[in-house]
């Protein structure tokens, strides 16, 4: 029997204004006909109804608002403050979510996001946790409760941290599959090759950011590399050991940080736009200034969630693809 998916306390209230609202419209109705002095008539009913109806359908459907014919699917790097989430969406409904922001955000936007896309307990294939930091793993437990989560992939460097353990425990409860990724292995997820290059198998450093899960997710020849927070020394490291990383799109790494996202780096990705995911005015400083030179240094176009708000990325049949932003 499937899990039945909990409702989020905004749901809940959209839910409640929902039915007030249409009882309301309803009462209106039947006072103006017993009065006999109706300002409703029928055909105002009918057009209220029809627009509750469809306001019920655009919150709670799982249809994708960016839905176009000719696309093949859509990649949105979420603005989720000082965090990282980033959901790849295929036309024919398959989704892989890497990472799920912090666990502070008030607002938990992953969930507003996903319920968005993908639809209230809808279906996430494959749910990818880079490593355990709680800007990365924030509201897994969440997500794992709220949607159908078929397997969970995590870096297998255990933290003492309760979000962790939080984490841990909804995947427990939950029906997915749990599996630790190792370099050189690749996995086709519907229409999506997710090829992994970090951790290596022999790797034993016990060191989460380094043990990051690294991965270039392509869809109809367009690729996204996604590298946790590794430091240099690992980016070198991947570069020695599998040469040429190309992706026509960067998630830069540790939300800017200089220590990440070296020179030879961009240069062996040679990305045609990168992403920041940070938060305005976040203690670390990221994107950090040296980070910004090294990608300006390449003439790489660089959006951030800080300016652009979430960043789609609309991918088309023949590989072509556009980038829009929340803020103009």
């Amino acid at each position: 029997m499937a899990k039945r998916k909990k409702w989020t306390k905004k749901q809940k209230e959209q839910r409640l204004k929902l039915t007030i609202t249409g009882l309301l419209v309803i009462v209106s109705f039947l006072i103006g006909l017993f009065f006999g002095d109706n300002p409703y008539d029928a055909a105002f009913f009918t057009r209220k109804w029809e627009s509750l109806t469809n306001d019920w359908g655009t919150t709670f459907s799982s249809t994708n608002p960016n839905n176009v014919a000719d696309s093949d699917g859509t990649v949105y790097f979420f603005d989720v403050g000082q965090g990282s989430s980033t959901l790849y969406q295929a036309a024919d409904g398959t989704t892989v979510l890497i990472d799920t922001g912090r666990y502070d955000d008030k607002d938990k936007r992953i969930v507003s996001y996903l319920d968005r896309y993908i639809g209230t307990g809808g279906k996430i294939d494959l749910l990818i946790f880079t490593h355990n930091d709680a800007d990365h793993i924030g509201n897994g437990d969440l997500v794992l409760d709220y949607y159908q989560v078929e397997e969970v992939w995590m870096n297998g460097v255990d933290q003492t941290t309760r979000v962790y353990e939080n984490v841990l425990d909804a995947i427990e409860k939950s029906n997915a599959i749990y599996y630790e990724p190792k370099a050189g292995e690749m996995r086709e997820v519907g229409p999506f090759k997710v090829e992994v290059f970090n951790p290596e198998t022999s790797s034993k450093t016990g060191d989460h950011n380094e043990e990051s899960i690294v991965t270039r997710t392509t869809l109809s020849n367009v690729s996204v590399v996604n590298s946790g927070d590794v430091s240099e020394k690992f980016e070198n490291q991947i570069i020695d050991n599998y040469g040429s990383l190309q992706a026509e799109i960067l998630l830069v790494g540790h939300h800017g940080s200089r220590d990440s996202n070296s020179k030879e780096w961009l240069s062996t990705i040679d990305p045609e736009a990168a992403v920041v995911q940070a938060g305005e005015d976040n203690p670390y400083g990221h994107p950090h200034k040296e980070t910004l030179e090294r990608i300006n240094e390449q003439s790489i176009p660089l959006y951030s969630t800080i300016e652009d708000g979430t960043i789609t990325v609309m991918i088309q049949k023949d590989g072509q693809y556009s980038i829009t932003t929340d803020k103009p």
